[in-house]
């Protein structure tokens, strides 16, 4: 696998894109929207741009389906992040555009649904992770439920494995072990496969640096042997 510290072009990250897409482990619209949604996150927009040209021009992804994944962006990398993702996409559409969800901000909806999504990804480990995640912050519990599982991640729009498989390769790149180990767990108890999880490294080696792809690599590892 060939890392790349800098490409010059959005040019080149089209065409090593494209390449990436004929791969049969991981679906063509998942690897696109997990490659953006990555791509945002690191702040890089050439890399951005490149994919949603891509994903339109060849009716990859959907513009919701574009539109969801760097919304989701802010949960992990802030909303300087989703900001400037959506910002290039919107700058693409212009008047194209087609991906507004409009949904009503329900406290108690949010809280429900975003339980349910949480308790889905982490299982058995569910109940330990909230307590201690009381133990730290209270009110960074609540967030996580109202705000993470239940007004972001459980939005129409993008599948949760989808959106797990966004989250596992965004945190990746941006280097948190404790929690892209939680969240290959949480991709797995979703529904995806190994070999899902394993093609987002992929998307890491043209994005990252190549020490951001060994750590990477290593965690997957961690995560994913004996797993079948």
């Amino acid at each position: 696998m060939i890392t790349m510290e800098i490409l010059k072009s959005k040019i080149e990250y089209k065409v090593l894109l494209e390449k990436q897409l004929n791969e049969v482990d991981l679906s063509p619209s998942d690897r696109l929207l997990c490659f953006v949604s990555t791509a945002a996150s690191i702040n890089n927009m050439d890399a951005v741009a490149a994919a949603i040209e891509l994903g339109i021009e060849k009716s990859i992804s959907s513009q919701i389906e574009l539109y969801e994944s760097l919304l989701q962006t802010y949960l992990f990398a802030g909303f300087p992040a989703a900001i400037e993702g959506l910002s290039v996409l919107y700058n693409y559409l212009q008047s194209k555009s087609n991906y507004s969800i409009t949904l009503e901000y329900d406290l108690h909806e949010f809280l429900r649904r975003g339980e349910l999504l949480c308790q889905s990804v982490y299982t058995t480990v569910y109940d330990q992770m909230r307590t201690n995640m009381r133990k730290i912050s209270p009110d960074l519990d609540q967030w996580m439920i109202i705000e993470g599982y239940g007004k972001t991640l459980s939005r129409p729009g993008l599948k949760a494995k989808t959106r797990e498989l966004i989250s596992v390769s965004s945190l990746a790149a941006l280097g948190w072990e404790k929690q892209l180990y939680s969240h290959i767990r949480g991709a797995l108890n979703l529904g995806a496969t190994v070999n899902e999880c394993r093609s987002l490294l992929d998307g890491i080696a043209i994005l990252c640096s190549k020490s951001r792809y060994t750590f990477a690599t290593n965690v997957f590892d961690k995560v994913l042997e004996g797993v079948k």
